[in-house]
């Protein structure tokens, strides 16, 4: 039988994963607690004891749900350079085949511009994003192609909104991108590894 905590840290997981299901799917402008409760099959009162200011408590800890999940993932491939991160990062746009997770926090970002509390209680974790996803120095001298890579990231997350979106043309473009750019060394053997991962977790 499952303890107090344990089914706490379920029913957070539930609610962070319903909040972010709907985001992706519908936007901010559809996100309301009776939504995400419908889709987490929780009611109204656990969300409220678990996030006490509704979504001013669970955006934040959704959003540091999903860096810390993205932080993980990285970590795991070793030590990793801000060029290595950028190019592995337009690798695996062409692999997806859904939306992803980043659109969800995209979505708070953009949210956050119009909610002052909402920046207030999102802000320090989105700072953090340069640093710990991206792997850019925060005192170090400006990197115009490590921007520009980050900017097409984002344009290519929130294109899968766009009434021409087409999952494959987007996989073109960014191989037709990564075909124009010269990859630091070391992102083949990086590479190399997560393919080696993928096929031990499909052969066990």
């Amino acid at each position: 039988m499952a303890t107090q905590a344990e089914r706490t840290t379920a029913t957070r997981q539930a609610l962070i994963d319903a909040a972010t299901q709907l985001l992706i799917e519908q936007g901010y402008a559809a996100f309301g607690e009776a939504r995400v409760c419908e889709l987490a099959g929780i009611s109204r009162g656990s969300l409220r004891h678990q996030f006490p200011e509704g979504r001013y408590d669970l955006l934040p800890a959704m959003v540091a749900s999903l860096l810390e999940r993205e932080v993980a993932q990285l970590a795991a491939l070793g030590p990793l350079s801000a060029s290595v991160r950028m190019h592995l990062m337009l690798h695996m746009l062409v692999q997806r085949r859904q939306r992803h997770t980043s659109l969800a926090i995209l979505e708070v970002w953009m949210a956050s511009r119009g909610d002052e509390r909402l920046a207030q209680a999102v802000g320090p974790l989105l700072a953090t994003v340069p640093e710990r996803l991206f792997g850019q120095d925060p005192n170090g001298p400006p990197q115009p192609e490590l921007l520009a890579l980050r900017l097409f990231l984002h344009g290519a997350t929130l294109h899968s909104f766009a009434a021409d979106y087409n999952r494959d043309e987007l996989a073109d473009a960014v191989q037709w991108l990564l075909a124009q750019l010269t990859p630091p060394p070391e992102l083949k053997v990086v590479l190399a590894r997560i393919g080696h991962a993928g096929t031990t977790q499909r052969t066990t």
